[in-house]
């Protein structure tokens, strides 16, 4: 008896033990460019909600206006859809309606944030309705500007060559080589 209580101590100390995938909005390694055919740098005029979709979210429309194309082709201004960003809620006190921006909540939607006025660099597939559909997987960044250092990362994700710059003296040659020395 003892070694059978013994036994389901140990499975059940592995079984909370065990790591266990992150959930919701995750996956195994992937290339982002294999899904998706639209990488642009633009800043949003506006969002409309439309219908409610199936895990609680309601449909939110992005037009934005192009400033940089990186990967594919669009016209100017585009719009696409994220399907898990934007909750609608009922205020109990109010009665009305309260969007509430969740993009970071795991179900993989790019909007944290109200977008209107912001820059974005954002990767987009085609979905099967012919629109331009976002998810947080495919790259979404979100700024007040323009340029923003964080880009980088998300262009080199998506192959995208960007220039080595450096604006100042070098303080250790050792890291980059005499050639960048003052």
């Amino acid at each position: 008896m003892l070694r059978i209580a013994l036994a389901l101590c140990l499975v059940l100390a592995l079984l909370v033990a065990r790591p266990l995938p992150a959930a919701a909005c995750s996956s195994g390694p992937f290339d982002q460019r294999d899904y998706t055919e639209l990488l642009v740098l633009g800043r949003a005029r506006s969002i409309e909600l439309g219908a409610r979709t199936n895990i609680g979210f309601v449909e939110a429309t992005v037009t934005l206006d192009i400033v940089r194309m990186f990967r594919g082709t669009a016209s100017s201004p585009l719009r696409f859809v994220d399907s898990s960003s934007v909750s609608l809620l009922r205020d109990p006190y109010t009665g009305q309606d309260k969007i509430e921006f969740a993009g970071g909540s795991g179900a993989c939607g790019t909007i944290d944030d109200d977008p209107v006025g912001r820059y974005v660099l954002i990767a987009l597939s085609k979905g099967e309705d012919s629109r331009w559909h976002a998810n947080r997987l495919y790259g979404a960044i979100y700024t007040d500007q323009p340029e923003y250092a964080l880009y980088r990362w998300l262009l080199d994700r998506h192959g995208v060559a960007v220039p080595f710059l450096i604006t100042g003296l070098v303080p250790d040659a050792g890291v980059f080589g005499t050639a960048l020395a003052p």
